[in-house]
C-alpha cells in the first residue's frame, strides 16, 4: 500500500467528519463522512475555498480569522462551527485543526477533524428558548399580578390614577427595563411612563379592546435600538399582547364597578326619596288645613274696622307668612304627588317665552343676559303647562341667583326622535361635586336662612320624572351651571302615578341652580 492510499484509508476510518485544506483554506480532499453530512462530492469541492463553499457568510470572516491564527501557531486548534451543507440545512460541527509539515517543514495541509454535534446545538437552542420563555412567562405573571394587586387595593381612585400606576410597572417585565418607554392611548388621552420615544427605531403596540370595542393602544419603545445587538424579543410582543388585554380586562372591570356603583346609589336615594315624599305628604296634607283657616281668620281680622296700626302690621306680617308657608305645603304636596297632573299637548317654545316675560325684569336688575336658541317647529309634548312653568321659573330663577354680580343665562330647545331637550345654563359661580350630589335631596340649600326652602329642585326633579322625564346637570366652580331635561314628545307620553311631583326627586332653592 502506497502512501495516498495509506492516507485514504485512515480517512475513511475515522468516526468524524474529516477534510484537508491547504494553507489559503483551499479544500484537498474529505472523506465519505464528509460528503454524507453536506451532499457534496469532495471531486467538486476539491481546490475550491472552504470559507466561500461551505460557511454561513455571517461567520465567514470570523472563521477564515480563526483559521489563520490556527496555521499560524502550527499547534493543534478548536474551533466551533457549522457547515452549510448542499441543500441549505445547517450542520453544527466541532473542528480539532492541526498543521502537517513535511520531512523539510514545509506545510503540507491542515487536518481539520469534525464531530457532528447538530442535535445538541439544537437541544441547546430548545432549552434557551424554553428558559426565554419561562424567563418572559415569570414577567408576565409578576407583571399581571401586580395590575391586580394594585386594582384590588385601590377601588377608591379614578382609573386614569390607577392606569398610570400600572403604566409604572410594566418597563421591568422587558429585557430593558432602563431603555423602555410605555404609552396609553385611551379614549383619545395619553399616558406615559418612562422614557418613551414615538419615532424609536424599536417599537410595539397592541389595541387596547373594552368589551370588544377598541378603546386605545398601548405601545411600547426601546432607546438606544440596535447598540450592542439591544433589541426587543419576540417573546417580548406576546407580552405586550397580553398587558394590553389585561388592560382592557381592568377598563371594563373599573367601569362595570363604577356602573354599578352609581345604580346603587340611584336605587339607595330613589328608596330615601320615596320615604321622604311619603311623609312630606302627609305632613302638608296635615297643615294645609289649620293653615287654610290660620290665612281665612287673619284676612277677616285684618278688615275690622278701628283697628291699631300695629295689630294691622301684625296681622299683615301672619298673612305674609301663610301665604309663603301655603307655598312651601304646595310644594310638598307637589313632591309627595298629591297634586294631579292635568296633563295636555303643550309647545314647549311658548312656556319659555311665558316664564321670560315674567323674569325680564329681574334678570335686568341682575345685569343678567338672556340668550334664547328656540329650535322652530318643536313637537308638542303631553304635559301639565303649569308643573312645566313651574320647573322654567325654578331653574331660571336658580341661575339668576346663580350669578350675583350678572352673567349670561342660556336656555335652548330641540328635538331629536321622539324626545323634546330643554337646556337651562348659566356663567354662575358653579358646584363643587359636594354640593351638586346633594341638590336633588329634599330641604338641602346652600343659601341663608329664610332665603329657601331647600324644594325648587325638588319640585322639578318630581315634576320631570312625573312627565316621564330625565334630568341631568354639569357644573363646575367658577364655570357656571347647566341643566339638561329630556322630555318624550309622543302623544302616549306616562302620567305620573297620582300627580306632578316625584318622591323619587327632591331639590334645593340654592344660589346655583339648586345649590
Amino acid at each position: 500500500m502506497n502512501l495516498s492510499e495509506y492516507y485514504n484509508t485512515v480517512m475513511e476510518l475515522s468516526h468524524g467528519i474529516v477534510i484537508t485544506l491547504d494553507e489559503k483554506g483551499r479544500i484537498i480532499h474529505g472523506n465519505s463522512r464528509f460528503e454524507a453530512v453536506s451532499g457534496f462530492e469532495i471531486s467538486q469541492l476539491a481546490g475550491r475555498d472552504w470559507f466561500e463553499s461551505c460557511v454561513d457568510a455571517k461567520r465567514r470572516e470570523q472563521a477564515r480569522v480563526l483559521f489563520e491564527d490556527i496555521v499560524r501557531a502550527g499547534s493543534m486548534g478548536f474551533m466551533k462551527g457549522s457547515l452549510r451543507a448542499r441543500d441549505g440545512s445547517k450542520v453544527y460541527i466541532d473542528w480539532n485543526m492541526k498543521s502537517l509539515y513535511d520531512s523539510h517543514g514545509s506545510l503540507v495541509s491542515v487536518l481539520c477533524v469534525g464531530q457532528d454535534v447538530t442535535a445538541h446545538v439544537e437541544r441547546q437552542h430548545q432549552l434557551q428558548h424554553e428558559h426565554d420563555r419561562l424567563v418572559a412567562l415569570n414577567k408576565e405573571l409578576s407583571c399581571l399580578h401586580a395590575m391586580n394587586r394594585i386594582v384590588s387595593s385601590d377601588m377608591d381612585s379614578p382609573l386614569p390614577d390607577i392606569l398610570r400606576e400600572i403604566l409604572g410597572i410594566i418597563p421591568p417585565s422587558f429585557q430593558y427595563p432602563e431603555s423602555t418607554g410605555v404609552r396609553l392611548v385611551l379614549d383619545g388621552e395619553i399616558m406615559l411612563s418612562g422614557n418613551f420615544q414615538a419615532d424609536a427605531a424599536c417599537r410595539l403596540g397592541e389595541d387596547v379592546f373594552v368589551q370588544r370595542v377598541k378603546r386605545g393602544r398601548l405601545s411600547v419603545s426601546l432607546d438606544g435600538c440596535g447598540q450592542d445587538g439591544k433589541s426587543f424579543l419576540p417573546m417580548e410582543a406576546e407580552l405586550l399582547r397580553a398587558l394590553a388585554k389585561h388592560v382592557g380586562w381592568i377598563i371594563s372591570k373599573r367601569e362595570a364597578l363604577s356602573t354599578r356603583r352609581n345604580l346603587e346609589r340611584q336605587l339607595q336615594h330613589a328608596d330615601r326619596l320615596a320615604k321622604i315624599g311619603q311623609f312630606a305628604a302627609g305632613v302638608a296634607h296635615e297643615l294645609n288645613e289649620p293653615l287654610a283657616n290660620i290665612l281665612g281668620f287673619a284676612q277677616l281680622a285684618a278688615q275690622t274696622p278701628g283697628l291699631p296700626a300695629q295689630v294691622a302690621r301684625d296681622l299683615d306680617s301672619i298673612v305674609k307668612s301663610a301665604l309663603h308657608s301655603r307655598e312651601v305645603i304646595k310644594k310638598l304636596m307637589i313632591f309627595g304627588r298629591k297634586v294631579p297632573l292635568q296633563k295636555t299637548l303643550v309647545d314647549l317654545n311658548q312656556v319659555v317665552r311665558d316664564t321670560l316675560y315674567f323674569i325680564e325684569m329681574s334678570a335686568s336688575r341682575g345685569r343678567v343676559e338672556v340668550r334664547t336658541d328656540l329650535t322652530e317647529g318643536l313637537p308638542p309634548i303631553m304635559a301639565d303647562p303649569q308643573h312645566i312653568k313651574q320647573v322654567m321659573v325654578n331653574l331660571v330663577v336658580n341661575a339668576i341667583h346663580a350669578m350675583p354680580t350678572g352673567g349670561v343665562l342660556t336656555i335652548q330647545t330641540q328635538s331629536f326622535k321622539d324626545d323634546v331637550y330643554l337646556a337651562v345654563g348659566d356663567t354662575g359661580v358653579g358646584m363643587t361635586p359636594e354640593v351638586r350630589r346633594q341638590i336633588f335631596n329634599p330641604f338641602f340649600t346652600t343659601k341663608d336662612v329664610d332665603q329657601g326652602t331647600g324644594l325648587g329642585l325638588a319640585v322639578v326633579h318630581g315634576i320631570v320624572s312625573a312627565h316621564g322625564g330625565v334630568i341631568e346637570v354639569e357644573s363646575e366652580p367658577g364655570r357656571g351651571t347647566r341643566f339638561e331635561i329630556t322630555f318624550p314628545c309622543r302623544a302616549t307620553a306616562p302620567d305620573g302615578p297620582g300627580g306632578g311631583g316625584a318622591a323619587g326627586g327632591a331639590g334645593t332653592d340654592a344660589p346655583e341652580a339648586g345649590q
